[in-house]
Order: C-alpha cells, then sequence, then structure tokens
C-alpha cells in the first residue's frame, strides 16, 4: 500500500475511533427527533437543497442498491411531514424535517466537543491540513459529478465548532470522496452498480454466486435474481466464468478490476499534491497520533 493509501486507511480508521464518543448523544437524538429508523435519506435530502431530492438522485449516489427502498424511504418521510413532495420523484425538506435532522447533528458536534483527543496545537494543525484537502477535493474538476462529498459539506459545524467536531467533518468528507471517485472510475464501463460489486467481491475472492452475494450485501435490498442477472451481466463481458466453485474472475475481469482502483487512486489522490511531502508526513503523524490517542480513550466506553 502506498503512503497515500495508509492515510486514507487512516482517515477510515479515525472515523471510527471517533464513533464511541458520539454514539449514545447521536442515539437520544434521533429518538427525541421523532425521525425514522431509515432517517439518513433525509440527511441527505438536507444536502441536496436549494434543489430538491428524488430517488434518481439519491440512485446517482448509491448505484449499487435498488431504486425502489429509495422511494419509499422519501415516501416515508412525506407521511411524517419530514419531507414534502413538490414534483413526481422530487422532495424538499420541510422546516419540521430540517429542525429535526440539525438537532441530530448538534447532538453529534455538542458530544464531541466533550473530548480533546490529541493537544490543542496539535488537533488546529491537523484540522487545517484536512480542511485545506477538503478545499483542494472540492475545487478538483474531477469528477464532474461529487454527489457524495456534495452531500457531506452540508453538517459542516464552522470554524467555531469544537475542534472535534470539526475533524469528524473533515474526515467525513474525505471518506465520502472516495466514493465518488470510484463511481467515476467504473462508470465508463457501461455497467450496472450491482454487476460492478459483484465482481469487486469475485476481485477480492469474497463471493462466488448469487447466494454469497444476498448473504454478504443484505443492505442493498437486492433479491437471488437480481445478484444472478448482475453475473449474467459480467459472464456476458468475459469477466467471469463459472466453475465448479461458482463464478471466477478471469484474467480479463481482473485486469479491469485493476485499472479501475488505480484510476480510483488517481482522482481521489490527485487534489492531495496542495499539500508539500513534509506536510503530508505530518498530516501522517497526527492521523496516528490521533487515532491511538481515541482508541486508548474509548477503552472505558466499551468496557
Amino acid at each position: 500500500m502506498s503512503d497515500r493509501g495508509k492515510l486514507f486507511t487512516l482517515i477510515s480508521d479515525n472515523m471510527g475511533s471517533l464513533q464511541p464518543f458520539y454514539r449514545e448523544a447521536m442515539e437520544r437524538a434521533i429518538k427525541e427527533s421523532g425521525v425514522p429508523e431509515r432517517w439518513f435519506v433525509l440527511s441527505l435530502a438536507c444536502g441536496r437543497e436549494p434543489a430538491p431530492v428524488s430517488s434518481q438522485s439519491l440512485h446517482l449516489m448509491y448505484p449499487y442498491a435498488s431504486q425502489e427502498p429509495l422511494t419509499e424511504d422519501l415516501e416515508n418521510l412525506v407521511k411524517l411531514d419530514l419531507l414534502e413532495r413538490v414534483a413526481e420523484d422530487a422532495y424538499r425538506v420541510t422546516d419540521f424535517g430540517r429542525d429535526s435532522v440539525t438537532s441530530i447533528y448538534q447532538a453529534v458536534h455538542q458530544a464531541l466537543g466533550e473530548i480533546s483527543p490529541i493537544p490543542p496545537d496539535d488537533m488546529q494543525q491537523l484540522n487545517n491540513y484536512l480542511f485545506r484537502l477538503v478545499e483542494a477535493v472540492l475545487e478538483y474538476p474531477e469528477p464532474e459529478e461529487k454527489w457524495s462529498i456534495a452531500y457531506s459539506r452540508w453538517t459542516d459545524p464552522g470554524e467555531n465548532a469544537p475542534p472535534a467536531a470539526r475533524t469528524d467533518q473533515y474526515l467525513t468528507d474525505l471518506y465520502r470522496f472516495r466514493d465518488d471517485a470510484h463511481i467515476a472510475a467504473w462508470k465508463p464501463y457501461s455497467i450496472s452498480g450491482p454487476a460492478w460489486e459483484a465482481l469487486t467481491f469475485l476481485w477480492k475472492d469474497d463471493a462466488h454466486s448469487a447466494e454469497d452475494l444476498v448473504e454478504k450485501l443484505p443492505y442493498r435490498n437486492l433479491e437471488m435474481e437480481d445478484y444472478s442477472k448482475a453475473l449474467a451481466e459480467l459472464s456476458s463481458l468475459d469477466w467471469i466464468e463459472p466453475s465448479d466453485q461458482g463464478y471466477l474472475i478471469t484474467d480479463q475481469g481482473k485486469t479491469i478490476r485493476q485499472e479501475a482502483e488505480e484510476t480510483t487512486d488517481r482522482i481521489y489522490f490527485a487534489p492531495w499534491d496542495c499539500l508539500s511531502a513534509s506536510e503530508e508526513q505530518q498530516l501522517n503523524r497526527l492521523l496516528t497520533q490521533l487515532k491511538e490517542n481515541l482508541v486508548n480513550m474509548a477503552e472505558p466506553l466499551v468496557e
């Protein structure tokens, strides 16, 4: 793994390491707000403002799943007066909906304001580096559509927010941009999202049949038939082939998938040139220190 690849892993790890410090406050705020269990679509709708949100626009960000559940989520939010339908497959956030979801993030930011995982000067320097990366990503011309990071940015608590809340925001922004980069990398191959995800699972040797995919991807809300079609799509391209052990990825399939991974890295890391080599080393040090301290601080919370 490249040095920058290790930095992305640290970004992901630190996102997870911050969760124990706001999880309880977030769960309490969700319950008090009255939003449904599948409330996150409401957050995405807020990130879409002032434009309306639609199941189609959401599916551009989540192409690996079915679009139908997204429509169901949107309609359910209308019934709860959290969204209003303004046209066919077009929804706007109500004042009640915006206040409800905002209260959830305010609880998260407040909870994160109670921790100081690394010295204040180091935290400020870390946030400066992370914010520079976020700005560079937003200004970079690729990809043309940055759905995930655009939806993520609306929850930014501002420069006067607690340092750990700002860190969490920037880490989330940079993590989400990886999705934008990867979708941009594989879309030119003109295959369906489920087929691409199936190829990835075969490439990683994590699945070899429609049954495997249904078992490993329950959150996609796809049926056996859907993944059978996805595998047939890949087989027609000679990217996978049947065997006694189920489907196996072909050399051509491996080449295509590896090319997409390399394109993803190129798009994702290109904006990072805004940092010098020494600044990247400092970022690595600060993210490593943050992760170690957060893990140690969280031990009493999980015992």
